[in-house]
Order: structure tokens, then C-alpha cells, then sequence
């Protein structure tokens, strides 16, 4: 390779390297994208709305679950007193769960679902209905407020995201409003953009359209229900039409965690199963490479990599003569290793395998030190660890299912790896 040659790749490479450092120095644009997982702290997700769950329900259990919810309730068929929540911009349950969440809510529960609209078999059964389309302003400033008088008639402003959504039917005879909505600003917004989509429409058609837009116009200036509650059996399902309002973005807002703490307030005082199956922003990594690929970090080292690669390929394509390796002695890096290991694993925020192996380590310090087989956690197994340990069986039971919950869960967050941490630590002592 002539010198000519390495000038321009050495060029390239000082080229291509100070693209990837502008690029991965520059902040990531803001994702404004519906996620309402609790997990995720973009504006959209609802992280803060789950971390403050342990506040709203002191001294229960919270859990988010991460699986089918007819699985869930068959799992849980026995449960009584609790609060499911579920938050989504849609929510389309099939005859089977709508069967079991019927069933689950008749037992005493209490089924919370906030969405932007409700249709499908549970609206059908329920038999509610609500403004599916929005025509001419589908984006609205909205104004809602519950109808308790205890909360002293306190109104709650959503713009972001939020749009003007209420039930146009619901069966008087066991449902309950609870909550109300009314847009901000009811005729202006609306007829402004309904005036600039009828500039091209015939003046008869636009005078009787007109008309009508008044007519809707001020129904607009009418309070419409957007949080009912219908019992079934010794339970309730409520549906709530707002769920932006449990997102990071409003959350974090001075105030609009009042509102939070007062729709909550129709709840059980029991555990809370927060569903996190099927979210709009549910994360979904199928392979290593699109992990890497769906990180702009990781991706951007990715191609450094194989950059680098191609141009040591291209600078060594020349023969010369192998070096000679010094042989170093051996020397002691466990400690070296562990530490590397252990930085990488919380840089990388990477809970679910340090939930695997210390799940691991725990079994296998009874194996060692109580001399009971873990092959299988079953009634057996919690009986011989109860008795070894001098735990009341029912603190065994209650732990062992903990540990068997999170072996059985692909995806764990931080929260529940301090649970594991504080419960090991606890049952150890």
C-alpha cells in the first residue's frame, strides 16, 4: 500500500471517527411516544405512576405482571380484595378474558381500566359505549374533575396528548359516574377547526353543517362522564377514559399527582397487580443484535466496531513476520474479574441475570449448608427449608413463591432485584 493510500484511510478513519462522536455525544431526541410500561421513564411511560403505587397502597403488595391476563387469574383463583390496573391507550379483551376478569371481580376485587376508548366483549357485557371517533379536533385541552364531594369539586387540566373522550351509553341500573370531563375551551377549538376544514364545501352544505357544529358545539359546554363504575357481584370494574394522566409526563406536574391519588382512592385496600403484558411500548428484543441495534449507544458502538475491524484489515493485509509472545506469568485476577463482571452487569442495567445468579448462589448455599435438594421448589422442599432454618413455614411459603414468580419471569427491573436482595438478606439472618 503506497503512502498516497494511508493518507486517505487514515483521512476516513479521523472522518468516520468524528462522525460517531458528534453522534454519540448529541442527546437522544425526546420520545413521545404511548409506552404506560413501568419500566419506562419517557415522557409517556408510567414509572413514576408505578413507584408511587407503594405510597397510594401502604403495606401491600405491588406487583407488576408481565404475562396473559386469563394465566394470571387461573394462577390466581383464590385471590380476593385486590386491585388490578390496567392503562393503555386500547384494550380488546376476547370472551375468555372477559369470563375470568367477570369471575376475578365478583369475588371482591376490583378491576381499574384506563384507556382512550372501550369496545370489544367487556364493553359489550357491560354494556358501555364511548365516542370511538372524535371528528374534527381528534387533540384537545381537556378539564377533568371527580364527582365526590369530598374532593371539593377540584378540576384537573390535561393538554399533551390528551384528547376529549366520554361514554355516550352505560347501564344506568348498576354503573355509577364517578368522574367527569369537559373541553377547555369548547366552541372555540372546535369550530375554528371545523371552519378550516369547510372551506371548500358549497354554501348550502356548509350552512347546514354549520348549524349542526353549533348544536355540538354546545353540548361540548355539557359535563360528560369519563370514569363510571359498575359492580359485578361483590367486586366493580371501573373504566376511565384519560390514561395520560398516569404517564411520567403529567405525573411529575405539580398537582396532577392529586388527581392520581384521588381516582385510586375507589380502590381495595389490598395488593395491586399492575398489568405490563401487551403495552403500546413493550419492549421486545427477539436477538442480541437488536438489542444492540434498539440502544443508540450500543449501536453506535457497533459500527465503531466493525469500522475499526475493517480498517485493521486493511492496514494488516500486508505480510509481515508474526511477533514473538512474551510469556507473562500467571497471576491472581479473581477479585479483578469480579468486580469487572459485577460494573458491567449494573452499567448495563442488565437486572435480570444478576436476579438469575443470585437466585443461583441462594440455592446452592442450601444445598451446601442444609443439605436439601432444589431441584424442585414444591410443598416438600418448603417444609425441610422451614424446618432447617427456623422460619415459620408460612415466611418460607411466601418466600419460595417469591423466588419461583422470578425464575419464571423473563424480564425483571429494579425494583424487583432490591425485593430479592432484601428478601434473601431478611430470610438469611
Amino acid at each position: 500500500m503506497d503512502k498516497k493510500s494511508k493518507r486517505l484511510l487514515i483521512l476516513f478513519g479521523l472522518l468516520v471517527l468524528a462522525v460517531l462522536v458528534i453522534e454519540t455525544a448529541a442527546p437522544p431526541p425526546l420520545n413521545w411516544k404511548p409506552s404506560y410500561t413501568s419500566y419506562d421513564k419517557i415522557p409517556f411511560g408510567s414509572y413514576v405512576f408505578y413507584d408511587q403505587l407503594d405510597d397510594l397502597f401502604v403495606n401491600e403488595k405491588v406487583q407488576a405482571i408481565d404475562k396473559d391476563p386469563v394465566q394470571f387469574l387461573k394462577e390466581n383463583d383464590s385471590v380476593t380484595n385486590s386491585n388490578y390496573l390496567f392503562i393503555n391507550e386500547y384494550l380488546g379483551f376476547d370472551n375468555a378474558e372477559v369470563d375470568d376478569l367477570l369471575e376475578f371481580a365478583s369475588r371482591g376485587n376490583k378491576i381499574f381500566i384506563s384507556t382512550k376508548s372501550v369496545f370489544g366483549a367487556l364493553a359489550d357485557t357491560l354494556n358501555i359505549e364511548s365516542n370511538e371517533t372524535y371528528a374534527y379536533y381528534e387533540e384537545d385541552t381537556v378539564r377533568v374533575r371527580l364527582n365526590n364531594q369530598s374532593f371539593k369539586n377540584r378540576s384537573y387540566i390535561y393538554k399533551k396528548g390528551s384528547s376529549y373522550r366520554y361514554f355516550v351509553s352505560y347501564d344506568t341500573t348498576r354503573t355509577q359516574v364517578l368522574g367527569e370531563v369537559l373541553p377547555f375551551e369548547p366552541i372555540k377549538g372546535y369550530l375554528k377547526k371545523f371552519i378550516e376544514n369547510s372551506e371548500n364545501e358549497s354554501d348550502s352544505t356548509f350552512t347546514k353543517v354549520l348549524e349542526d357544529s353549533k348544536i355540538v358545539s354546545k353540548e361540548r359546554e355539557i359535563p360528560q362522564a369519563n370514569f363510571i363504575e359498575t359492580k359485578v357481584g361483590d367486586g366493580a370494574i371501573y373504566h376511565h377514559l384519560n390514561p395520560i394522566a398516569f404517564t411520567n409526563y403529567y405525573m411529575l406536574q405539580d398537582g396532577k399527582e392529586q388527581y392520581i391519588a384521588e381516582v385510586m382512592s375507589y380502590m381495595n385496600d389490598g395488593p395491586v397487580f399492575f398489568d405490563d403484558y401487551g403495552k403500546a411500548g413493550k419492549r421486545i428484543i427477539e436477538s442480541p443484535l437488536r438489542f444492540i441495534l434498539s440502544n443508540v449507544h450500543l449501536r453506535w458502538a457497533w459500527y465503531l466496531a466493525l469500522g475499526s475491524i475493517l480498517l485493521y484489515f486493511l492496514f494488516k493485509s500486508k505480510r509481515e513476520q508474526r511477533a514473538v509472545p512474551v510469556v507473562e506469568p500467571l497471576e491472581n485476577s479473581t477479585l479483578s474479574f469480579t468486580r469487572t463482571i459485577s460494573n458491567m452487569y449494573l452499567e448495563k442495567s442488565d437486572y435480570s441475570s444478576i436476579v438469575s445468579k443470585k437466585i443461583r448462589f441462594f440455592l446452592e448455599h442450601v444445598r451446601s449448608h442444609y443439605y436439601i435438594p432444589t431441584d424442585k421448589l414444591d410443598q416438600q422442599f418448603i417444609k425441610k427449608l422451614s424446618v432447617k432454618t427456623g422460619k415459620s413455614l408460612e415466611e418460607t411459603t411466601q418466600f419460595v413463591q417469591f423466588l419461583g414468580y422470578l425464575m419464571n419471569k423473563g424480564v425483571h427491573n429494579k425494583y424487583e432485584l432490591k425485593q430479592l436482595n432484601d428478601q434473601i438478606d431478611a430470610f438469611l439472618k
